[in-house]
């Protein structure tokens, strides 16, 4: 049988396509090592997050614990800073001491640290660095903090209500008496029951800023 030697042009698409092939090859390997070494970093990644998670677990676990406030003070203060979900918990148990101690700034610095996913426990944190800016007679900051307390809260109707009443008791500080009304109103409409459960006659302190706010 005859055999059909390849042309030129057919000897020259053969060896382009076994380079192309080749190249490819190459390519892949190249694609394959870097998505070894990409996974290999997110596995190193993980564990050194969850040991350090697990650290800071395990310091709040022994301040939590402590029967001593100066050693549960540093056992916080070392979950504080090495972070995580337990670290962010740390921070705002630590700022809870120095805001009892009468150290604001310093447990404004705390604050600043507990990012926490819960909405109670976040309209918490702003709650108490509004707490801290007043003693520090911060006012604007004070305010600016219970508004994002109340705006973390989602309507919570046991923690709204009493962040209204420390916004309207700044504004009367200010003697912004327009603004201490609203605040009283707003309990009073959207809040009924806060009155009842608290024994606090919330009407008559919006009437009380009312006047005064017409009077000013």
């Amino acid at each position: 049988m005859e055999k059909n030697n390849p042309t030129p042009e057919q000897v020259e698409v053969s060896e382009d396509i076994i380079a192309k092939a080749r190249a490819n090859k190459k390519a892949i390997l190249w694609c394959s090592v870097g998505a070894f070494v990409i996974i290999i970093g997110v596995l190193i990644w993980l564990l050194v997050a969850q040991a350090g998670s697990r650290r800071a677990d395990e310091l709040v676990a022994q301040a939590d614990a402590a029967s001593n406030d100066s050693i549960a003070a540093l056992l916080y203060t070392q979950a504080a800073n090495a972070g995580y979900k337990s670290g962010h918990r740390a921070a705002a148990q630590l700022a809870v001491m120095y805001y009892e101690a009468g150290k604001y700034e310093d447990a404004i610095k705390c604050l600043d640290k507990a990012d926490l996913d819960d909405e109670i426990a976040a309209a918490g944190v702003y709650s108490l660095k509004g707490d801290c800016y007043a003693n520090l007679d911060n006012l604007s900051e004070t305010l600016d903090c219970y508004k994002k307390a109340i705006s973390k809260a989602n309507d919570n109707p046991e923690i709204v209500p009493m962040l209204l009443v420390k916004e309207a008791n700044i504004y009367r500080a200010q003697e912004d008496y327009a603004k201490e009304a609203e605040c009283y109103k707003t309990i009073v409409d959207e809040y009924p029951s806060y009155s009842m459960e608290t024994r606090t006659d919330i009407k008559k302190y919006y009437e009380r800023a009312a006047a005064q706010a017409q009077a000013k």
